[in-house]
């Protein structure tokens, strides 16, 4: 796919999700208000979306998505979710790992990667409210009513296609940069840009055009370590329990895209499925078997792709 085909869908895939999140939103700020789990509203419209992820991962559906809009896919809670679930799946498919060492690699990715960069980003947070550095240069309105969902597509898109782009440049320098380094750029861009207000005046802006986004994991804990400071605990593990939780529902998200697809699948590996999918799609298209088992014996370059495909959706 050319450079710029992947950007753009990258903007409308990472829009949709958005839009997605934003109406799942809605349905928990009627069901949540006035309850206990009130404060919880952003982590169940993650966990909601996570279950997206689940869902359409284990039953290879979602990397399809993910192979035409790449990071529009990847960026939202649902395509890390799923990810997240393919460390499981693909030692299991391709090395024919034990199911307790699948499972393991799922639950300590979780761990390692929320814990470490939640740290780092609870310090600077911390640091910067020391230094006297939290002075906001832009401050914007909650935006409410239909405009919202609107402004959740549009910047939905743009952080998608930002970091699709980011991508496409850092892979010309480097071709060892994966999904993985630019998905950990994403959550300290978060982080780096709370201390002057953007990534308050996005989420104000967008909803949840900035909040299903992973950016918005480095946002939330620069807060607890800017609550930290200011003496405000309570405010600090009012976020770090919502963002426990949140984890605890990735963590049981990613895993049942492992289970899902294990039930479905088994060993086989994910290309594997895809091509007697496709198979199944051009037999039903009327071809016979003998012409669509001839087709399916790619050139080297499309099997390359294809590889390639595979890789991506397990980084």
């Amino acid at each position: 796919m050319k450079p710029y085909k992947s950007i753009v869908y990258a903007f409308f895939i990472g829009g949709m999700f958005a839009l997605i999140a934003q109406a799942i939103l809605s349905f928990w700020q009627f069901a949540l208000a006035g309850t206990p789990m009130e404060f919880f509203m952003g982590g169940a419209t993650l966990v909601s979306m996570g279950v997206i992820g689940c869902v359409l991962g284990g039953f290879a559906v979602y990397q399809y998505v993910e192979e035409w809009g790449d990071f529009g896919a990847l960026l939202p809670f649902s395509g890390f979710a799923m990810a997240v679930g393919m460390k499981a799946v693909g030692p299991w498919t391709k090395s024919n790992e034990k199911f307790g060492k699948c499972v393991w690699n799922c639950v300590w990715f979780v761990v390692w990667f929320n814990v470490l960069f939640a740290a780092i980003c609870i310090a600077i947070g911390y640091v910067c409210g020391m230094l006297g550095l939290n002075n906001p240069v832009i401050v914007v309105e909650k935006t409410t009513g239909g405009m919202l969902f609107f402004w959740a597509f549009v910047v939905g898109g743009i952080l998608a296609a930002i970091f699709q782009l980011l991508y496409i440049i850092v892979q010309k320098i480097t071709p060892k940069v994966n999904h993985l380094h630019i998905l950990i750029t994403a959550w300290m861009v978060g982080c780096i840009l709370a201390p002057c207000g953007i990534s308050t005046a996005l989420m104000n802006f967008s909803g949840e055009g900035f909040g299903v986004m992973i950016t918005v994991g480095g946002y939330n804990m620069y807060n607890v370590g800017l609550d930290l400071f200011m003496g405000h605990v309570d405010g600090a593990l009012l976020h770090l329990g919502s963002f426990a939780l949140a984890v605890c529902g990735l963590a049981i998200t990613a895993l049942f895209t492992f289970f899902i697809y294990n039930a479905k699948y088994g060993r086989t590996p994910l290309r594997d499925v895809h091509k007697q999918k496709a198979l199944h799609s051009l037999e039903e298209l009327g071809f016979e078997a003998a012409l669509t088992d001839k087709a399916a014996a790619p050139a080297p370059a499309k099997k390359a792709a294809v590889v390639e495909a595979e890789d991506l959706a397990t980084a």
